[in-house]
């Protein structure tokens, strides 16, 4: 039984989260014993102090922490705000009373009250820049805990369904004997249905669009492949279908990838992170792609090995330009000349010399701004 892990009404993942939240309870316990946080000078220091890394929190009660006092900041400015225009509300007042001789006073005080302005709205507009700046970076912390937690569970999958899968080979084996045993005469074999290979079989129940795993060795791509009707579904949403500004790389929705095809298509956003397929770019770099021209991807059925044979940039806005993506199967000889033609001619880095029509590719695809519907493609050849 998995063992859950609670500090108050927050329930934790794992002990370590669990060990980073009290630390951080202990935190804010200690500035709140000891600092009045309804102080509006107090409050603004320590916002500064967590801002700028002299406090340091490890968990979510920490983040919930800063936003509470981030909100209580903005609190303290507005009310100032108000309070600043109600006296120059009165102070206008006043000076309407004044005598015309001291207009050009007046004058001289409203322009120094347009630079007090300029000021508090500069402040304004740089704290709203810091409260998106935080949402953003809590929105990508929160896709990127998403994302290891969805690799935890396949280590653990993997795991367990190992140690599954063998018991039940022993078994059968088991049955096999006794089955040939009593025979006499052998049966004719049938054909077996697809079984899901044993590591992916709790992912695969959990996510039924769950397709396969793309690993490429000392990279950031160790990553969940999904597969739907719809190519457009996992541009902007994650593995279990909440809302993603970094999207889940999925297979093109023309792929079958129950049986041999010709060519598997990937789809991944270029994230300046280095998410996804944010460090494909690199496969720019000769040298880069010398060291890490292997790709491993396997379906929920085979396991599957693949070797780069071209990094390519294609422009596929424009009258007349080659649309890689709609090639999935070569039904004739002339499809598939055609298409290593065009892969050439939009090669970076080519190495097709051996690729045959009877080879299994693998294309991943991502935009590159090298050009307005720019797109970067990497092509592969099976080996295994």
């Amino acid at each position: 039984m998995e063992e859950t892990y609670r500090l108050g009404k927050h329930e934790f993942a794992t002990r370590e989260e669990w060990e980073a939240a009290k630390r951080d309870l202990e935190k804010i316990e200690t500035i709140v014993a000891h600092l009045d946080i309804d102080d509006p000078e107090i409050v603004k220091d320590i916002y500064h102090f967590i801002r700028d890394g002299k406090v340091i929190f490890e968990s979510k009660l920490g983040t919930m922490f800063f936003c509470d006092i981030s909100d209580r900041v903005a609190q303290n400015f507005e009310y100032k705000l108000k309070k600043s225009k109600k006296l120059h509300q009165q102070k206008q007042r006043k000076e309407a009373e004044q005598k015309k001789e001291e207009q050009q006073n007046l004058r001289e005080t409203q322009q120094s009250q347009m630079f007090k302005y300029l000021g508090i709205a500069c402040a304004a507009l740089s704290l709203i820049c810091v409260l998106f700046y935080g949402i953003s970076v809590f929105r990508e912390r929160s896709a990127t805990k998403k994302l290891e937690e969805v690799q935890r569970q396949k280590n653990i999958s993997q795991a367990l369904d190992w140690y599954a899968d063998r018991i039940r080979r022993e078994a059968d084996e088991s049955q096999l004997d006794i089955q040939q045993a009593e025979q006499s005469e052998p049966e004719t074999e049938t054909e077996k249905p697809l079984e899901v290979l044993p590591e992916y079989t709790t992912m695969h129940n959990q996510y039924p669009e769950f397709a396969g795993w793309i690993y490429i060795d000392d990279t950031q791509i160790d990553l969940p492949v999904m597969q739907t009707t719809d190519n457009d579904y996992y541009l902007d949403k994650n593995i279990d279908g909440t809302e993603d500004v970094n999207g889940t790389l999925f297979l093109d929705c023309r792929n079958d990838f129950t049986k041999p095809g010709t060519n598997l298509i990937i789809y991944g956003h270029n994230m300046k992170s280095g998410a996804m397929f944010g460090g494909l770019k690199q496969y720019l770099d000769e040298e880069y792609l010398s060291a890490h021209d292997r790709i491993q991807f396997d379906t929920i059925y085979e396991k599957q090995n693949y070797r780069i044979v071209a990094v390519c940039l294609s422009d596929v806005g424009g009258e007349g330009s080659y649309r890689y993506y709609n090639y999935i199967e070569a039904n004739t000889d002339e499809e598939f000349a055609t298409f290593l033609e065009n892969v050439r001619n939009c090669a970076v880095y080519d190495r097709t010399q051996d690729v045959m029509k009877s080879d299994s590719l693998l294309t991943l695809s991502t935009c590159n701004n090298y050009v307005e519907d720019g797109r970067l493609f990497i092509l592969a050849k099976k080996i295994q």
